[in-house]
């Protein structure tokens, strides 16, 4: 009887240690700049500024040029530049970190589509990048041979 309770105290202590584990590593948000990384409890990405709350209840109001990065419900996003037909335009977008493997990048960027018939309509993009340089720009071809290179589920939508 008292191995039953034993084995019952050690399963409720094993479930509470995860629990607490399983928020321990929550992710957090943060924001990057050439001065560094800050965590922060909010972020929200406009057209030109990031409005952020910091851990300390402030409120910033922070330029787009001026972040590098930054992280969204466990999500980052890297400042990378657009390219066009294989070459760089002199715009960058925040597009989403998806896998890194071998010194390789896989970012999606959702991209509006400007000859659709509705104006909202966006599409997601592919690009894999070595560093700051475009390797990649994926197309139907290539997404299954790159997605399995980093061991990604693919379909077509």
């Amino acid at each position: 009887m008292e191995d039953i309770k034993m084995k019952k105290i050690i399963a409720l202590f094993s479930a509470a240690l995860f629990t607490v584990a399983g928020f321990a590593s929550s992710p957090s948000s943060w924001i990057s700049s050439e001065d560094g990384r800050m965590k922060v409890e909010k972020i929200r990405i406009g057209t030109n500024n990031a409005r952020v709350v910091l851990e300390s209840g402030e409120k910033l109001e922070i330029p787009l040029q001026n972040l590098d990065s930054y992280s969204l419900k466990g999500r980052i996003y890297e400042k990378k530049m657009i390219h066009r037909d294989g070459e760089p335009t002199s715009r960058a977008t925040f597009m989403e970190l998806i896998d890194s493997k071998n010194g390789f990048h896989l970012f999606k960027n959702s991209e509006q589509v400007f000859d659709a018939v509705d104006p909202l309509q966006r599409v997601d993009k592919f690009y894999v990048f070595k560093g700051e340089d475009l390797h990649l720009a994926l197309d139907e071809k290539s997404m299954p041979s790159v997605f399995n290179f980093y061991e990604l589920n693919w379909s077509y939508r």
